[in-house]
């Protein structure tokens, strides 16, 4: 049915393409709307979604099903806690919602990509408060993953092994936390893997851990900034050159006409100063 439903289209000029997916008007808040009064991520109301996947837990910590309003066909949502009113840095199994992540990723490895990414807050794009993240299966490789991934081959060597061109915010054994010297979003941060690998499906149990403790470290640094964020995890599937790591920023200014208009970002935060506010949170 979804199959029938999602189209896709191509920009005429330059053949990018374009998800036309009209079901997702109905979902909650897709034009501002107030809340519900019930939330469908809470116990109790597990028929207000699909039927799960997988869960986590008994009662259940971490719960995966599709996605009612999928923007694609096998979309799904991670309900990462069982409390309303929980946010990342605030959840005590952490781990156990990066293992999910990884799970579904690997779950979805004959596609060409797949995109795995929170929206936290109404100006993160979170159409539900309950805090998750999506996972979504892409039959296409996206322009950005497609244009980075050749400039991981143009290099001499891989740009984020070895010296970071950034201003380290902190980290631990598996990961770097940084500012990106050309940071296109206030308080932007990457999260880079310091052993090189192409895609998140190639992470150990000691890495999913550590990227756990970095996750809730910067989402709790970031909603000292903002109420909304968002992080994505860039992958690249089966290219060996490429380095995978993780794009994350605090929504607090808003894309506008000469960032749509020129595809160029205006920067108004400096990353060093990024850094030393996001290291003192």
């Amino acid at each position: 049915m979804i199959d029938s439903i999602v189209s896709f289209r191509t920009n005429p000029i330059t053949g990018e393409p374009v998800v036309f997916a009209p079901e997702r008007a109905e979902r909650p808040r897709a034009f501002g709307e107030e809340d519900s009064a019930r939330c469908p991520f809470c116990p109790g109301h597990e028929s207000d979604t699909p039927p799960q996947i997988v869960s986590c837990g008994e009662p259940w910590r971490v719960r995966i099903f599709p996605n009612k309003f999928p923007p694609l066909p096998l979309a799904e949502v991670i309900v990462e806690s069982p409390e309303h009113r929980a946010t990342f840095d605030r959840i005590e199994h952490g781990a156990e919602v990066v293992a999910a992540y990884v799970e579904r990723y690997r779950a979805h490895d004959r596609v060409p990509y797949t995109a795995v990414f929170k929206n936290e807050g109404p100006r993160g794009g979170a159409s539900i408060p309950h805090v998750h993240s999506q996972v979504i299966p892409v039959r296409f490789t996206p322009p950005r993953i497609a244009n980075e991934g050749a400039g991981f081959l143009r290099g001499a060597s891989c740009p984020l092994c070895g010296e970071l061109d950034g201003t380290i915010i902190g980290g631990n054994e598996s990961f770097a936390w940084l500012a990106p010297k050309g940071s296109k979003m206030p308080y932007q941060q990457w999260l880079v893997p310091r052993r090189h690998m192409g895609e998140m499906s190639e992470l150990t149990s000691r890495e999913i851990d550590d990227l756990a403790a970095m996750l809730r470290i910067a989402s709790r640094a970031m909603l000292t900034i903002a109420d909304s964020y968002n992080w994505m995890f860039l992958n690249f599937p089966r290219q060996t050159s490429a380095h995978w790591y993780v794009d994350l920023f605090p929504r607090v200014t808003s894309i506008a006409g000469f960032e749509l208009g020129t595809g160029t970002f205006v920067e108004i935060v400096d990353p060093a100063a990024a850094a030393e506010r996001l290291r003192q949170s």
